[in-house]
């Protein structure tokens, strides 16, 4: 698809540059959700639909953005079978405009880099930030590096972007810290090319999170520097064909958290309830490193159960990091307005307003509604 809307430019920019704003501001921590686009050959009518509905569900949460995943087959990173047949997505800068317009919340487009050329690259670039008006970006490389890629580095990628006005983040991964201890010199390396913030893999062991966040935290210190955020990515799993697609995208799940998992009644409930549990430990444990933490949140499949568990997992960690902050914050409700052939009312759940208090009073707060 060719999704324009530069109509819409001056409405998208304002909105991504608030979203920049608070993912690069150490002091407030960042709430995102992350989701994918239409499957390629998708009608821009059945596109703007996806966009609108999917916005209208979001609706309920206090998110301060949205992820848009670029979807790769990524060959030849694991001779292992993937779980879930892969299906070839649209473009996704085009839907993650739309997705700003229809929600009036920021995006973050992940881009991998390497299907590019060098000059193709500048041409989509171009594109993403002037005509959808996209201004966060995620820099991803190539899946494996047995495979030659055509794209450009991604120094010479993050020059394209930032020339452009971007602002730019990374990927953090604390497996590769586990295996090679220097997951906080990579992070450290992209930082100084102009990473302001990293999103990490899909979290099911805190202790390897925790011994990579101490790690950068002690460096950046070393090198008196201020850290940057690490936004902690968490999804739920409710079945063992899911368990084994995060086995597959290379998720470390310690026998004792699969097990509890598996064997549960209640799978996607009980893995909700155990990684709530790893992100108070990640805060608890990583108290003293200095480096500010957010949360995003995904559901890697389309089963309902795992959908509605992703949204209850938002709702939890926010409360969790909020909580740990010190913030008072409140939840509100209220009816939505109903069409004239509907007889019931939907209710809402909506996170509020957070504030800060002093001794002499509030002196500060969070606006979380997204009312």
């Amino acid at each position: 698809q060719n999704i324009t809307h530069t109509s819409d430019l001056t409405m998208a920019s304002p909105i991504a540059s608030a979203l920049a704003s608070k993912l690069c501001d150490p002091s407030e921590p960042v709430f995102l959700y992350g989701t994918v686009p239409p499957l390629e050959g998708t009608t821009d009518e059945k596109v703007e639909e996806q966009a609108a509905s999917f916005a209208k569900k979001m609706a309920g949460l206090s998110v301060d953005g949205f992820i848009v995943y670029d979807i790769q087959e990524e060959k030849g990173r694991t001779p292992e079978p993937r779980p879930f047949a892969f299906r070839k997505m649209m473009e996704p800068s085009g839907y993650a405009g739309l997705l700003q317009k229809k929600s009036g919340k920021g995006v973050v487009l992940y881009k991998c880099v390497a299907e590019h050329s060098v000059g193709n690259f500048e041409g989509w670039a171009d594109a993403a930030v002037n005509t959808h008006g996209l201004k966060c970006f995620n820099l991803v490389g190539g899946a494996t590096s047995s495979v030659t890629y055509t794209g450009p580095t991604m120094d010479e990628a993050a020059k394209v972007m930032t020339a452009r006005g971007a602002k730019l983040g990374g990927v953090t991964i604390a497996e590769r810290h586990t295996k090679k201890c220097n997951e906080h010199t990579t992070v450290m390396r992209k930082q100084n090319m102009g990473m302001k913030w990293f999103i990490s893999q899909a979290i099911y062991d805190d202790k390897q999170m925790v011994n990579f966040i101490n790690d950068y935290g002690a460096l950046c210190k070393s090198e008196s520097k201020a850290p940057v955020k690490m936004i902690l990515t968490f999804a739920p799993c409710g079945r063992e064909k899911t368990m084994k697609f995060i086995d597959w995208l290379g998720v470390v799940v310690p026998p004792e958290t699969r097990s509890a998992i598996l064997d549960a009644e209640n799978k996607a409930a009980t893995s909700v309830n155990l990684l709530c549990d790893m992100l108070r430990n990640i805060i608890k444990e990583t108290a003293g490193s200095g480096v500010p933490l957010g949360v995003s949140v995904e559901s890697v499949s389309i089963f309902k159960d795992e959908v509605a568990a992703t949204d209850d997992l938002f709702r939890r960690s926010q409360a969790i990091i909020l909580d740990s902050m010190g913030l008072g914050w409140s939840v509100r409700w209220g009816w939505l307005a109903p069409k004239k052939d509907e007889k019931k009312k939907e209710v809402v759940q909506m996170i509020g307003v957070a504030v800060a208090a002093a001794a002499a009073g509030f002196v500060g707060g969070r606006r979380l509604s997204s009312a």
